[in-house]
């Protein structure tokens, strides 16, 4: 069953969180966001290809990802630094944005990972940008559809299996 993604974000705030539920246990979940071998199979929204350029998933490593049409053309890539991963329960990373006119629009994101009843999990997103516009512009950006989607795919490749 799919669940809802939530995003919740309060007008004024650098923040923004999403609040997502899936039927699998946390280390599962846990495991799809900390595998870059899991993570190419789901992390791409409308059948684009998620490649990594690097991919050290542990703490103070770093990772830089870019999502491609599959005609090859570039969406967007990502870099960022590994700042803690604590298996089973948190990831916490940055995050950037290539290709922007200026570099630096830098997200903090921590990934909380809880149990919940019947062998489910829920996962919390909660994400800092360095300013108002920043977070707003991610929000604009159609961030909410594309994780709804992402999600999904990842309830898919749970019910399968890796």
């Amino acid at each position: 069953m799919a669940h809802p993604t939530k995003v919740i974000a309060e007008a004024g705030k650098q923040e923004l969180f999403v609040i997502r539920e899936f039927d699998a246990p946390r280390e599962l979940v846990f495991q799809a966001f900390s595998d870059p071998a899991i993570l190419v199979q789901f992390f791409a929204p409308n059948r684009a290809i998620m490649t990594f350029d690097y991919a050290d998933y542990r703490t103070g490593g770093a990772y830089r990802y870019t999502h491609t049409e599959p005609q090859g053309r570039v969406l967007c890539t990502f870099k960022g630094i590994i700042h803690e991963l604590a298996a089973p329960e948190r990831i916490i990373q940055t995050a950037e944005l290539e290709g922007l006119p200026e570099p630096g629009h830098v997200i903090l994101e921590a990934m909380l990972f809880e149990t919940l009843p019947e062998n489910r999990s829920k996962l919390i997103i909660h994400d800092v940008c360095l300013s108002v516009e920043d977070r707003d512009a991610m929000i604009r950006s159609g961030m909410e559809g594309g994780l709804a989607k992402i999600f999904n795919q990842l309830d898919d490749l749970l019910r399968k299996g890796f």
